[in-house]
């Protein structure tokens, strides 16, 4: 059987963050179970630590064999010296002796691993997309978060299976500043992952029962853009899907269509109208925009903080290595084509450190070529919001915020919120 299970992990609110998971399980009577899932963020810009799924096993399973990437640690960004191959370890061997326990035990590239007790009894575990990560450690990760020494773990309670579609990259560049390359990050965006369980026992080839190809049922998803264009989607083969707006006539999905207003969207396979996966969505009030790029960015004072909302969290320009001089831009994308009126900027709360002066202000139809200064200021040296519009309003997608000088003359640029004003 199958069935569609909506899982949100807060309230419902127009600015609380959540995901939602289409999930399909499938049993098959050898007891094999197949899962496959949809997941979507209400923000696809976001940078996530890591997506996917962790469960608990007794500890008694502690014999972790994976074929991928190994037998080190390997992140996506620190894999080429990790080789494809078939590793067996402990669990226990699976820690790393780190002076501050952390995450670890990331393995790339994993085709499928497995967990077995001392008589060879247990659970395998492969994946039905490209590949996926997976780790296998005597703490769950909020044990590892906790303890500020190795000696300050608990006592293991179980073994912690993380079965990941991506986990973030470490980032660094190389000279060791700098947070990880957007290739390397995972990001809120739509993803599609799965993976089928099967029981093995000590005669079991491990390699021969991983070839198994997903036959179940796959999960239907919706979403929608920043402009509020819905998309259907599914990773089931030639499917053909249906779908209803809420007070509509139902029709065959062909291409995106909008849906700025909100409502009810509800869609299904045309051989499977049983199967029905469903979302609702607000009115989009106004598009928000995405920062795309800063000249110079301090790990954790990224400029994307300037439209999180949140007037506590800041843009910093780099400090921690070495200082980046003047002039310091942020770039940002209105997802469409707006007629742009002005902007806020509203400055650090908590100092006066990168707090801007002078300032220029660009656009661009491309993100490219941007052209002439559409106009420059010079900023009160206060923390009030500064409102201000263009001499003339402009039409153009991406807006570039240029800093020219600081209030206290230090190469340091700031801001704690951004938005740009448009029809």
């Amino acid at each position: 059987g199958a069935s569609v299970v909506a899982l949100t992990i807060l309230s419902k609110g127009k600015n609380n963050f959540q995901f939602t998971t289409s999930q399909i399980y499938t049993v098959y009577t050898d007891g094999t179970i197949e899962l496959e899932s949809s997941i979507i963020t209400s923000d696809p810009a976001i940078a996530l630590p890591r997506l996917g799924y962790v469960m608990k096993l007794d500890k008694s399973f502690d014999q972790y064999t994976y074929y991928g990437r190994g037998p080190l640690n390997n992140y996506n960004d620190r894999r080429t010296g990790s080789f494809i191959g078939l590793y067996k370890s402990s669990v226990a061997d699976q820690f790393v002796q780190f002076p501050k326990p952390q995450s670890m035990g990331n393995r790339e590239a994993i085709r499928w691993c497995s967990l077995q007790n001392a008589q060879g009894n247990g659970i395998q575990f492969i994946c039905t997309t490209d590949s996926m990560c997976t780790s296998a450690l005597p703490y769950s990760a909020q044990q590892l978060r906790d303890a500020k020494h190795p000696c300050d773990l608990p006592k293991s309670d179980g073994t912690y299976l993380h079965l990941d579609l991506k986990v973030n990259g470490l980032g660094g560049n190389s000279c060791g500043q700098g947070g990880p390359l957007e290739i390397d990050r995972v990001k809120g965006a739509e993803h599609n992952f799965g993976f089928i369980i099967r029981p093995v026992t000590q005669a079991t080839d491990l390699s021969a029962n991983a070839k198994v190809s997903a036959s179940g049922e796959m999960p239907i998803s919706i979403s929608r853009d920043r402009t509020g264009n819905v998309s259907i989607s599914t990773s089931a083969k030639d499917a053909k899907l249906m779908y209803q707006v809420a007070g509509q006539k139902a029709k065959p999905f062909t291409d995106k269509f909008n849906l700025k207003n909100g409502g009810t969207v509800v869609a299904w396979y045309k051989q499977n109208a049983a199967l029905k996966t469903t979302m609702t969505f607000e009115k989009i009030e106004n598009v928000p925009a995405e920062v795309i790029f800063a000249s110079s960015q301090e790990t954790g004072e990224e400029a994307s903080r300037m439209t999180d909302g949140n007037p506590s969290t800041i843009w910093h320009t780099m400090y921690s290595v070495t200082v980046a001089s003047y002039p310091h831009w942020v770039d940002f994308d209105c997802a469409e084509t707006k007629t742009i009126k002005g902007f806020t900027y509203l400055p650090r709360q908590d100092g006066p450190n990168g707090n801007i002066k002078n300032y220029e202000i660009l656009v661009s139809q491309d993100g490219k070529n941007w052209g002439n200064v559409v106009m420059s200021g010079t900023f009160a040296n206060d923390m009030k919001e500064k409102k201000v519009m263009l001499p003339t309003p402009v039409k153009a997608r991406y807006f570039r915020f240029k800093a020219l000088s600081s209030q206290n003359g230090q190469d340091f640029a700031s801001g704690a919120e951004f938005t740009i004003i448009a029809e």
